[in-house]
Formats: C-alpha cells, structure tokens, sequence
C-alpha cells in the first residue's frame, strides 16, 4: 500500500471541502475513508478511483448521512440521560433523595425567597455553565486538529456530539426563565403562597441537579465511543 503524495492529498482535501459539511465526525471518516481506499490503487487509477468515490459519496447523500449523524447522536444521549436516571431510582437511592428533599424545604423554608432562589439555582448553573466551558474548550482543539488535517477550509466545522450535548447542557435554563418569569408575567407572585413557592423552589432545583449528574454521566460514558 502505497502513500497519496501531497498533490492528490490536496485533491481529497479539496473534493471534501466541496460538500460544505459541519460535522467534524463525518469529515473524518470520509477523509479516512478516501485516503484508505486510494492509497490501494496505483498512482495512475488516482484520478479515476477519486471520481468514483465522489460519485457514491455525493453531495446529497453525505448531507443526509450528516442529519442521520445528529439525530443518532441526539436520541443516544437522551437514552443515556434517562437510563442513568432511572438507576438513581433503587429502593436505598430512592429513599435518600425523598429525605433529601424533604431536609432542603425545611432548610429553604428559613430563608427569604430570593435567597432560595439565589441558593437553590445558583449552585447548579454555576455547575452547569462550568460543564459547558470546560466542554467546548476541549472540543476547540479538537476541531482545529481537524481543520488542519482537512487544509483550513474556509467554512466552520464543529462536533455533531458536542452540539447537541451543548443543547442537553443548557436545557434547565428554560426551565429556570420559566420559573421567574411565567409568575411575574402573569402577576402571580404575590397570589401563591410562599409556602408553595418554596416547595416549586426545591422541586425545580431537584430537577436541575438531577439533571446536571446525568448530562455528565453521560458525557462520561459516550466521550469514550464518539470521534470527536
């Protein structure tokens, strides 16, 4: 097997750049697929075995191989996320997060409203907007080995994986401008009793926690399995 000289590398490079992908993992494997498949021809079939691999890997057929990529990503990350919460169900687990709860509205109960909302959200946010730095970084110099290997190309490139554990990441943030804004958009604040604020407090905080230990789990388990 012999080795693509800088000229028909240029060219594979070129032919990929072409069909405008974003996703980091499937500009790899066709680059690797490419370049392992012309390296067992002799140098004279390069040109011939290159059109060939355009014609099966063509532009329409990577895009729809792109949009699969995502969704498999997508569904995979959620199916983790539920698994790993179902696991924290045990009878023993179980029985510690209802006593749990029940000692942080007690605890919550003391303090003024938007202490608890300092106390009980902030925490988890701070963890989540934490996770997601440290995540995106480490995907940062990933894609600029890649963009490298691939000859800089002018459009942006970025991990199929890392964007939609982007999304799962961010997710409590809605349920966070749901909680403040929704009552206050409806006048709400000063018609629920505190008590019952206090309760919606904890559960919410309890959602986002359980949250955040999954999605990190999770980004554990499947950064072990992904390209990217």
């Amino acid at each position: 097997m012999r080795k693509l000289t800088e000229s028909e590398l240029n060219q594979v490079k070129k032919a990929i750049s072409e069909k405008k992908l974003f996703s980091a993992e499937l500009l790899v494997e066709i680059y690797d697929h490419y370049v392992t498949h012309l390296e067992s021809y002799p140098e004279r079939e390069f040109q011939n075995e290159l059109n060939g691999l355009e014609e099966k890997w063509s532009n329409s057929y990577c895009k729809k191989l792109q949009y699969n990529l995502e969704k498999t990503y997508a569904k995979s990350l959620r199916t983790s996320q539920w698994l790993l919460i179902k696991s924290y169900y045990s009878w023993p687990k179980a029985m510690f997060t209802l006593v749990l709860v029940i000692l942080l509205t007690l605890f919550v109960d003391t303090f003024p409203f938007k202490t608890q909302i300092l106390i009980l959200f902030g925490l988890p946010l701070v963890f989540l907007a934490g996770f997601a730095l440290v995540v995106n970084l480490q995907n940062r110099a990933r894609i600029d080995s890649i963009r490298k290997m691939l000859g800089k190309p002018s459009f942006s490139i970025s991990s199929s994986f890392i964007s939609k554990l982007s999304q799962q990441i961010v997710f409590p943030l809605h349920f966070y401008n749901l909680f403040l804004n929704v009552p206050r958009i409806f006048g709400w604040t000063e018609q629920i009793p505190e008590s019952i604020l206090n309760a919606l407090s904890v559960t919410f905080c309890f959602l986002i926690v359980l949250h955040s230990f999954s999605i990190y789990e999770a980004w554990k388990i499947k950064s072990k399995t992904t390209l990217i």
